[in-house]
């Protein structure tokens, strides 16, 4: 399997489903998503940094990822396909090094990172199944 190929499953069978789904659920579209998962992204980063310069470091990131998840939400966005391959290949690491040590702090950054990278892949969002959106209207009309 060619290295396209494993990020094309990675992609399909992992992060695109759920992905999808965010944004049916919330009606944003998918460059919303990514940029949403980079800002929270940024904030798990303030969360873990311990000195005062990373602190500074993952502030600044969260201000910029704030200001570009609300001022520029639907604007397409790119995702590079080495950057996925990286982000894969250090989650990978962090966990193996999570199941060696015990700390799995920081960890979740790289799946984050993966939902923001994927999340700018997707080209269309289908849409809802209006079975599903008919069924739970019915069901609070029903309520009411």
């Amino acid at each position: 399997m060619s290295p396209v190929d494993f990020d094309v499953w990675i992609g399909k069978t992992l992060f695109v489903p759920p992905i999808i789904k965010v944004c049916q659920l919330t009606r944003q579209s998918q460059y919303a998503v990514s940029r949403l998962f980079w800002f929270i992204t940024a904030l798990d980063q303030l969360r873990i940094a311990t000195s005062l310069a990373s602190q500074v470091i993952a502030g600044l990131f969260s201000l910029f990822m704030m200001f570009t998840a609300s001022f520029r939400a639907d604007m397409p966005a790119f995702s590079m396909r080495w950057f996925r391959m990286m982000a894969l290949a250090f989650l990978l690491l962090d966990v193996f090094g999570g199941v060696i040590s015990g700390d799995w702090k920081g960890v979740e950054i790289w799946v984050f990172v993966l939902f923001a990278e994927y999340a700018a892949t997707i080209t269309n969002i289908p849409p809802a199944d209006s079975r599903e959106t008919s069924r739970s209207l019915r069901q609070s009309d029903a309520r009411n």
